[in-house]
């Protein structure tokens, strides 16, 4: 069959893919095919994937090639791969966690956006690797052991969502469906140099969630371009019942700001824009903040009103820590009696930090998390978007330990928690869309990411800015070149 492209199939966007076989130029099967070869042959040196379901996906192709075949149009998804973190049920396919203690673990329903994706004729390839239970921002586990930077494999890909940012930057599909409860789609999208969604609180129905009510866990998308992450998001955004967040609120057209004619850029005339270049943190590096004075150059050149914030911002983070730290308890503390030496240690020590906390920082966390939500607030009331770094370097060698403190050009600056990721979370108890944005290399040639953030229900002008820095920064061109050995490293043993 003769393809209308002349790049490799594992290399076209998931907006191409539809396209081509929607023209009948391409079948389901010969790009699934090429999809799980792609992964079989790379895969062993990134660690991206806790399961492959080569037969589910070719099953899947087969069937859509049917319909096709039978005169049926697909959806807009149509013959697309696409894969999911494994902290999402799939149903029919293990869903683990990460972890040792639920293997075999597999699920009778899917989530509701991974029934979305696939109602929407997307092929399911696998599950993507995660740290046990998502407790980090290292993708590690004793189950999955390393997941590693497809750009540099002596880097890690940065957590939670890191299996589905290095398969999506490795071109392993190019579309995955993620998770964020700190920072874990934009934290490693930034590492691994794609895109990383955390839509507003509820865009995306997380009805999963261990307290739906006070929840700040999203579901979110890892892509290589704006188009295939609105593509995905139109289809998976919505109400559904089993998430309260999520209720009430139509999604707007996702595609809309894509179809302004040919110049994005047209958008960003006017737009006024917040730098904040510190929350919480010692410095950021040389590339990170050569990355950030670049971007915000372009948005001001495209026509912008850009102005710098004076002043470090209070991110939140222990009101986050105290948070998560008390549904971690619910839901995992009584698994340390029987399966302590199963589980990861920082996840062990992250349950015995939680059972520290006092019942005052419990109790006082819904007031404080509403405080901090009216203070982004007044960000816009005269600004339309803040730009930050998304972390605050590039990311930490493949063997970094969530408890080592981390080094920022050649200074110890401190905890990962405090001095990497401090830019993510505050968002995630405010509830308010980012974005992690590609914004180039540092001089070891490792990604930087900068993170936009938007008012409530504005992720398509998210969208729309990300496509104008598209437009002037091509990121989607550059591929990883996957050389080296990669492979599997010992992970440190729970000696407990």
């Amino acid at each position: 069959m003769s393809h209308p492209l002349h790049h490799p199939l594992h290399q076209w966007t998931a907006v191409q893919i539809a396209d081509a076989v929607a023209r009948r130029t391409v079948s389901v099967r010969e790009i699934t095919r090429a999809m799980l070869d792609r992964i079989g042959a790379m895969d062993p040196k990134i660690n991206a994937f806790a399961c492959v379901d080569a037969e589910g996906a070719l099953a899947t192709a087969d069937a859509l090639d049917a319909r096709l075949a039978r005169g049926e149009n697909l959806g807009p998804l149509g013959g697309v791969p696409f894969s999911v973190k494994d902290l999402i049920a799939t149903a029919g396919l293990e869903t683990a966690f990460g972890s040792h203690l639920l293997a075999g673990n597999v699920p009778t329903r899917d989530a509701v956006a991974v029934a979305r994706l696939r109602a929407a004729d997307g092929v399911l390839l696998g599950k993507t690797t995660t740290p046990e239970y998502g407790h980090k921002a290292l993708t590690s586990s004793p189950r999955y052991g390393h997941t590693r930077n497809p750009w540099n494999f002596e880097y890690s890909p940065g957590g939670s969502s890191g299996g589905s940012t290095a398969a999506v930057a490795a071109g392993l599909g190019p579309l995955s469906l993620t998770t964020d409860g700190s920072g874990s789609a934009r934290i490693p999208a930034s590492a691994c140099g794609v895109l990383g969604l955390k839509p507003t609180l509820g865009r995306i129905p997380n009805e999963a969630a261990v307290e739906l009510f006070t929840n700040f866990i999203t579901l979110g998308l890892a892509a290589r371009t704006v188009a295939d992450l609105a593509v995905g998001l139109q289809v998976i955004a919505g109400p559904a019942p089993e998430d309260p967040w999520s209720r009430g609120v139509q999604p707007p057209d996702y595609l809309a700001p894509l179809r302004q004619g040919d110049n994005p850029l047209s958008g960003l005339r006017g737009r006024r824009v917040l730098v904040i270049e510190k929350m919480g943190n010692a410095r950021i590096s040389a590339g990170m903040g050569a990355a950030l004075e670049r971007t915000a150059g372009l948005l001001q050149e495209a026509g912008a009103v850009v102005r710098w914030h004076p002043e470090p911002v209070n991110n939140g983070r222990q009101l986050l820590v105290t948070m998560m730290r008390a549904y971690q308890n619910i839901r995992l503390r009584p698994m340390l009696a029987t399966h302590r030496d199963r589980m990861d240690p920082s996840l062990v020590d992250a349950l015995e930090e939680g059972a520290s906390q006092t019942l005052e920082e419990v109790q006082r966390a819904p007031a404080d998390r509403t405080a901090l939500y009216r203070s982004v607030e007044t960000f816009f009331s005269d600004h339309d978007l803040l730009l930050t770094p998304t972390v605050s370097s590039a990311a930490p060698r493949v063997d970094h330990q969530q408890h080592e403190l981390l080094a920022i050009d050649g200074e110890t600056v401190g905890p990962l928690r405090e001095q990497w990721y401090c830019y993510t979370g505050l968002f995630n108890l405010t509830g308010h869309p980012a974005l992690s944005v590609p914004a180039g290399f540092d001089a070891q040639g490792l990604p930087l990411g900068v993170q936009l953030v938007a008012p409530w229900d504005a992720e398509p002008r998210l969208l729309g800015t990300a496509a104008a820095l598209e437009e002037m920064m091509p990121w989607a061109s550059h591929w990883p070149s996957l050389a080296g050995a990669g492979g599997s490293l010992p992970y440190p043993p729970p000696a407990r």
